[in-house]
């Protein structure tokens, strides 16, 4: 396809047809994603954002459909797959530190300083510990 042809294929969302809007974007995309150049990912791209701007959450499914197949859609899954285990990994450090700072004051409170020093060094022994103050 050539430059002009991926232009074309981005503007058709926007012009009269006897297809609905969803079909008209669904179609452009099962094309372009038979190509692999770059211009292909920028058409991509802005059909996407059409999809996203003009269709209803139930129609947005169906392109979602169509762009799981994609290298877009991949992409979109992979930054989303990224972004969910940052997420995750942050919340396991939040928690990690919030019974840190649980137990740190338990073992305080009952003047087990070598305890202490050992959870630090010993993780089994530090997850005893948690259950033993029932910290969760």
């Amino acid at each position: 396809m050539s430059e002009d042809d991926f232009a074309n294929l981005t503007l058709t969302p926007l012009m009269t047809s006897k297809m609905c809007r969803k079909d008209v974007i669904k179609e452009a995309i099962q094309i372009v994603k038979q190509e692999k150049q770059l211009t292909a990912e920028k058409t991509m791209a802005m059909l996407y954002t059409l999809a996203d701007k003009f269709l209803s959450a139930g129609e947005l499914n169906e392109i979602k459909e169509v762009l799981a197949m994609t290298r877009l859609g991949q992409m979109l899954y992979d930054d989303g797959v990224k972004k969910g285990m940052e997420r995750g990994i942050e919340r396991g450090r939040e928690e990690e530190a919030r019974q840190n700072a649980a137990l740190t004051a338990r073992l305080l409170e009952e003047n087990r300083l070598d305890d202490l020093k050992r959870s630090t060094e010993d993780r089994e022994f530090k997850e005893q510990l948690l259950k033993e103050f029932g910290i969760e």
